[in-house]
């Protein structure tokens, strides 16, 4: 597990991949009130942290979920009911079916920054992201 930051808002990323958190985590700790990110690269890790934790945001990797996303995203959901949880997809063909399976924020892994920066300001305000 590794964590960066002093702890306010936190946001826990779930992903085996490397270059992926090291990315994410400088995107989220340039966005107030981000203070702190958490990355994990297990299933059962995440949820331990879920429960310690209690992020703001939550970014679930698809490719981490052995189990699929749709179970991952609802435990996510009831240990941390208040976090807004953001699904990192691998492509176009699985973004689609996931925006017709989830009630959470989808997003292709390799949007442009600038974009997905406005997404999360977004959920982190509380609106709905389309």
């Amino acid at each position: 597990m590794l964590t960066v930051g002093a702890k306010q808002q936190t946001a826990l990323l779930a992903t085996n991949s490397r270059p992926l958190a090291v990315g994410l985590t400088a995107l989220l700790l340039s966005i107030p009130p981000i203070d702190n990110v958490i990355c994990v690269n297990e299933a059962a890790e995440l949820l331990d942290g879920l429960a310690v934790a209690q992020p703001a945001l939550i970014f679930l990797d698809t490719a981490l979920a052995e189990n699929g996303v749709c179970e991952l995203s609802k435990s996510a959901h009831r240990l941390a009911p208040h976090a807004q949880v953001v699904i990192l997809s691998e492509n176009m063909a699985e973004f689609r079916d996931l925006l017709h399976e989830m009630r959470d924020t989808v997003v292709v892994k390799g949007t442009d920054p600038a974009r997905l920066a406005g997404i999360i300001e977004s959920l982190l305000e509380g609106q709905a992201v389309a």
